[in-house]
């Protein structure tokens, strides 16, 4: 019963996250089924990049009602994302799961620490740059820097494509959280299926999480557009900050 508690808890507070400011799921679902449920850290990413799928999906569903999703000049970086999802996804697979857990604990930490000390500001100039050179690639160079992170870490890489999106190519907020959200659902499809395959899963976790993320993100994007960006990185921040160090010092006991 506890852990049908952790699986919902955790599953609704990430599709949360995942609806109000593009942060991937499996960021606050795989460190907390590694660490409170002692879970192989490999199965506990999958699990999370397949809750990923259905609150990405859903946020980005939301985001296109209102226009706010622009993938052209994000093609580049979303192929790159995807190709080394697909790759670290793999690779992770033999890393020691001892290590990945308290790295996983470790990287939520950072994650809030990068949300108060430079919290994603709102772009009001609408305008898509113009796709150069450069930009190309900067679009290749984060966006293996970003599949990655989804792939190796479980992480769908949404808040690390909001900032690409929003600083190098120029998006406004609304429009980089509802594509990172878009690309989101992408790779983590494809990490989640590579998980499964390569190291299997534990079918009743993976479909009470998803449902309690999906959940979460319907109510959260709903409402997206009607909070303060500023308070929310402040929000987000700590609760990120605070979970992690949590977490790091249960994972230490």
């Amino acid at each position: 019963m506890t852990e049908i508690i952790v699986y919902i808890i955790g599953g609704f507070l990430a599709g949360v996250a995942t609806g109000l400011v593009g942060l991937s799921a499996a960021t606050i679902i795989a460190p907390l089924f590694v660490t409170a449920l002692g879970m192989n850290p490999y199965i506990a990413i999958g699990i999370a990049l397949a809750s990923d799928v259905l609150a990405s999906s859903l946020s980005a569903f939301h985001y296109i009602k209102n226009k706010n999703i622009h993938l052209k000049a994000a093609a580049v970086m979303a192929i790159t994302v995807v190709l080394f999802t697909i790759l670290t996804s793999y690779l992770s697979s033999n890393v020691d799961p001892t290590n990945l857990g308290i790295m996983l604990n470790v990287f939520v930490v950072l994650l809030g620490l990068r949300f108060l000390i430079f919290p994603v500001k709102e772009n009001k100039n609408r305008k898509i740059f113009q796709f150069t050179k450069s930009k190309f690639v900067a679009s290749v160079f984060w966006g293996a820097v970003i599949g990655s992170i989804s792939g190796y870490f479980g992480a769908g890489g949404g808040l690390s494509m909001l900032v690409v999106l929003t600083v190098i190519l120029g998006y406004d907020l609304k429009t980089g959280v509802g594509t990172s959200v878009f690309i989101m659902g992408f790779t983590a499809l494809v990490g989640s299926i590579s998980h499964i395959i390569i190291g299997g899963t534990f079918w009743i976790p993976l479909l009470i999480t998803s449902f309690a993320a999906l959940v979460g993100a319907n109510l959260s994007a709903q409402y997206a557009n009607k909070i303060n960006h500023k308070i929310l990185n402040i929000v987000i921040g700590v609760v990120l900050l605070l979970f992690g160090i949590v977490l790091v010092i249960i994972y230490l006991m």
